[in-house]
């Protein structure tokens, strides 16, 4: 079929994809000698054969794509022929058959049914939670100061913020005294699938600890679903999908609840924390750019408690939001299983391989971008916001698979960096060796932890 699919090729004038030579069971060594830095081994192939090449891992052809208008075939125009197929067979153990997973009329159902929880409106009855959650761990921060300055692990710290805002605003009402335990139990389940684990069947103390983890997670969320059934409707996410109905009028079922909540949960809560992590290791370096956010933030919001109508204010905030998402994307990579024999800018593509959007290279890709490894928040302003491609800046991906909470997540963020600029200044650790660590689908970590001193400022 290969020996067909390549005289097809032949003969419609498809160019073979270019890349390094691949050795029989291995692919590439260059891969397994750096399992931490597939940005970085990805980047400098990338640099060396251009937009478009083929690589092996896992004994997996793959092919690699960095320019736009390539993603966007393989994302939106030919998706049907790219797959969330076998690639995201270890992402199902975990969450199931969820928005993220499911493929078809199947997939396409299910974001309908879903796109009632993350309107405009849903989002705004959710602020009220954020903003209260965000007020109580600020105020436990300052609390932790010691002769006016609180030392704190930048991403531990974010972590632990993002997770009280987003659990309390996932599980309103229903939460009531399971808060501790079940952030706990979502603490560990989080970080083992943003790392690198062996099959479940490999008997390591940390798979043992994860699927533990995973069966009491279980057992929390069920017990939350059946006590949500019965309280009735409130403002959370959890209340939304159980409320929401499909085209024949039909509910989610328990498991289907489960599955969306996981997936929220570690699409979501990992997100936001890892993007504030990284925002204030490039706002470090930048001396000027912390100072002019907590001026807008003293303008705009003041001492009050930030609001839904503060997020269109945040202009420069936000700039920063975006450029952060820009150069430190939460997904850098996604993957696509392909179906059928196919050419992607004249380049042959075949069944049984792995197409893969490299996010990371067309948000730094020099035909679209300025400076690309420049960090400028201020190309995201006004006008200039407005010249690069819309397939050149895709932190949430995009097309009819685009992140479903991308407004949620960038709500949530831009407030709840104003309630922290609002409180304390910031002196940010030298972190110009801070690198990214990524392994597989994870999103890219700090490669080593960073503190930050907050003081909490005057109030008046």
């Amino acid at each position: 079929m290969q020996k067909a699919a390549r005289e097809l090729a032949k003969l419609a004038g498809w160019r073979r994809v270019p890349g390094p030579h691949i050795w029989p069971i291995v692919g590439n060594p260059a891969a397994l000698r750096a399992p931490g830095d597939l940005i970085g081994f990805g980047e400098g192939y990338w640099h060396r054969y251009g937009d478009i090449f083929r690589v092996s891992l896992f004994n997996r052809s793959i092919v690699v794509l960095a320019h736009p208008n390539a993603i966007k075939y393989v994302l939106c125009t030919a998706r049907e022929n790219y797959i969330r197929g076998s690639v995201y067979a270890s992402t199902r153990r975990l969450i199931g058959d969820s928005v993220l997973t499911l493929e078809g009329e199947a997939g396409r159902a299910r974001r309908e049914l879903q796109q009632t929880a993350f309107h405009r409106g849903s989002v705004e009855k959710l602020v009220t939670q954020m903003v209260a959650s965000g007020a109580r761990h600020c105020d436990a921060l300052a609390g932790r100061a010691r002769e006016g300055v609180v030392a704190i692990d930048a991403h531990r710290e974010m972590a632990r913020l993002t997770l009280e805002v987003f659990v309390r605003a996932l599980f309103g009402q229903a939460l009531q005294g399971d808060f501790g335990a079940l952030t706990d139990v979502m603490e560990v389940v989080s970080d083992g699938a943003n790392r690198f684990m062996l099959p479940p069947w490999v008997p390591t103390p940390r798979n043992w600890r994860w699927q533990q983890a995973i069966a009491s997670l279980d057992a929390h969320l069920y017990g939350l679903i059946e006590l949500a059934r019965k309280q009735g409707s409130d403002d959370s996410l959890l209340s939304m999908l159980i409320a929401a109905r499909d085209a024949q009028g039909a509910p989610l079922e328990d498991r289907a609840v489960r599955d969306e909540v996981i997936t929220l949960f570690i699409a979501g809560h990992e997100t936001m924390a890892l993007t504030l992590t990284w925002l204030f290791a490039l706002v470090g370096r930048h001396r000027d750019v912390l100072p002019r956010m907590q001026r807008e933030v003293d303008h705009v919001v003041g001492r009050r408690d930030p609001r839904f109508s503060d997020f269109a204010e945040l202009q420069y905030v936000r700039q920063v939001i975006d450029e952060t998402l820009r150069l430190r994307p939460p997904v850098p990579m996604v993957a696509r299983d392909v179906v059928d024999h196919d050419a992607i800018h004249g380049y042959e593509v075949y069944a049984g391989e792995i197409a893969i959007p490299f996010i990371w290279a067309t948000h730094r890709h020099p035909d679209f971008w300025a400076d690309p490894l420049q960090f400028d928040p201020d190309r995201f302003e006004g006008q200039r916001a407005t010249r690069h491609s819309s397939w050149s800046y895709v932190p949430f991906s995009a097309g009819p698979r685009a992140c479903l909470g991308d407004m949620f997540s960038l709500v949530q963020t831009v407030l709840l960096l104003a309630q922290l600029l609002q409180r304390f200044e910031l002196q940010i650790e030298d972190c110009a060796d801070v690198k990214p660590v990524m392994m597989l689908s994870a999103s890219p970590r700090p490669s080593r932890p960073f503190r930050i001193e907050l003081r909490p400022r005057r109030s008046g």
